[in-house]
């Protein structure tokens, strides 16, 4: 998109990314002044910092877990990915990646093929944490439907996590014990739109980047007092 950022600056249209950090950008905002130049996301890393806590109040005393990813070559799925493994450093869980993208459809191939590669020696998995709700639920619908019926019960026990938690989605999935828990991404149009108003009506141009912060769902409390009762 570096190509198109450049036209469209050039013909006098900002340029306002939503959640995505490019190094770019910068060099661009300064040879353009003049306009709205900057992006604007939830904090990537806080998101899988939050999922590494979850993940140790599910897990206290460590333990295996899959985790499907987003796109890997995008900055979203790196910063949370790295985000939970520092958190999870030294905690005596082990992950063991695999790659989705963004879709309930795409996460439910990818655990087919995982299951198909895993042989019997494999490490059991404890718990299941994806980058978002949609690819949580795909991955539950792969493993709860596994050909292998002998093992569907098995994977009826195990936690589930994702992230974006809509209203209608994540947090409903999470208040019917579809998913253990879930992470609030607020959304960033609303705020992009205001500091670009901001420009229009005072001159105050919007900084480089700016970050919103995700919430646990349900809280860490919360959280613990469920994973004691499980």
């Amino acid at each position: 998109m570096e190509r198109v950022a450049r036209n469209a600056l050039q013909a006098g249209i900002g340029w306002v990314l939503l959640n995505r950090n490019v190094p770019y950008l910068e060099e661009l905002r300064g040879r353009f002044p003049q306009l709205p130049v900057c992006s604007v996301g939830t904090d990537q890393e806080e998101i899988g910092r939050i999922q590494g806590r979850q993940f140790k109040i599910l897990l206290p005393r460590g333990g295996s877990i899959l985790y499907i990813q987003g796109p890997p070559d995008t900055s979203a799925a790196q910063e949370r990915l790295r985000g939970m493994q520092d958190t999870i450093a030294g905690s005596g869980l082990h992950v063991t990646v695999i790659d989705g993208r963004w879709t309930a459809e795409s996460a439910e191939k990818a655990t087919q093929a995982w299951w198909r590669l895993k042989t019997s020696a494999a490490t059991h998995i404890d718990l299941v944490g994806s980058q978002n709700d949609a690819m949580a639920m795909g991955a539950r619908q792969a493993l709860l439907t596994h050909p292998d019926e002998g093992r569907r019960g098995d994977w009826g026990t195990v936690p589930f996590t994702g992230c974006d938690g809509l209203v209608e989605g994540g947090r409903q999935l999470v208040d019917t014990g579809m998913l253990a828990a879930t992470i609030v991404t607020p959304t960033s149009s609303g705020p992009a739109v205001e500091l670009v108003a901001r420009m229009l009506k005072k001159g105050e141009r919007p900084p480089l980047l700016t970050l919103l912060d995700p919430v646990p769902y349900p809280d860490d409390d919360t959280l613990v007092r469920r994973a004691k009762v499980r």
